[in-house]
């Protein structure tokens, strides 16, 4: 069971519990540390921490949506690049009709590789199947001559049609594979997050105006933690990449 659909509900635990932890404190500390002198250097040193909070959440979010639509952008050439071999190889000629079908077929399996139904992993790596297929149907093209110039024309651009098609399929994998956020920076954010709050607390009168304005707060940055976690793992979470260009794929393969 993958642990990341709960980091962000972890993180709003912990971080609202620091505000409350800060008020807590507040009771137990002498008037003297309470002055207006004591809240306005806690305040500066706060804005230090908050802005180092700040820019690392919004290069974390910039650098995992970069990644999300890369990985778009793949599932895209691989679907555009499936079309293209596909029209190739109708103009080719019926002795390649085989070729078609298998193609077809290995639009089918990747679309349920990246997209399966109801609650299933997706294999962006781990599918040799799918694997065999697309080299199989490689190796078969390479087989074929062409009775004439035009159909060598052909063939040459679906070679490099299916190395392309190859080509987008590795990145793909390598990266969901090695993309996500380092745990050390994670808990680091979390621990300034913790200490913010800690802060705000320790300051903040005790209505409920005030509480629930911290909760808000705390559930702005848990869901900015989570939303990084969710656009790392494109193909899982809440924000997924979309699988209409695989399905349009194959309405075109079939028609």
């Amino acid at each position: 069971m993958r642990a990341e659909p709960y980091i962000g509900a972890t993180v709003l635990v912990i971080v609202f519990a620091s505000a409350e932890l800060g008020r807590l404190i507040r009771r137990e500390l002498p008037e003297s540390h309470l002055d207006d002198e004591s809240e306005a250097v806690v305040k500066l040193a706060m804005g230090v921490v908050g802005t180092l909070t700040a820019l690392v959440l919004g290069l974390l979010v910039a650098t995992a949506n970069s990644s999300y639509n890369a990985s778009n952008q793949e599932v895209t050439s691989i679907a555009a690049n499936v079309i293209r071999l596909d029209r190739l190889l109708r103009r080719y000629g019926p002795e390649v009709d085989g070729l078609r079908n298998q193609l077809r077929l290995y639009t089918i399996m990747k679309l349920e590789d990246l997209f399966p139904e109801g609650s299933a992993t997706p294999h962006t790596l781990d599918n040799p199947a799918t694997v065999r297929l697309l080299e199989e149907l490689q190796d078969r093209l390479a087989a074929l001559e062409g009775h004439n110039a035009h159909q060598r024309w052909l063939l040459s651009e679906a070679l490099q049609l299916t190395t392309a098609v190859v080509g987008s399929r590795w990145l793909l994998a390598e990266r969901e594979e090695m993309f996500g956020i380092a745990v050390p920076l994670l808990v680091l954010v979390v621990f300034w997050l913790c200490v913010l709050f800690m802060s705000f607390g320790l300051f903040a009168p005790h209505n409920a105006t005030v509480t629930v304005v911290l909760f808000l707060c705390a559930l702005a940055a848990a869901g900015a933690i989570q939303m990084t976690l969710d656009l790392s793992r494109p193909f899982e979470g809440i924000v997924r990449l979309s699988a209409q260009p695989m399905k349009h794929a194959l309405d075109v393969i079939n028609h």
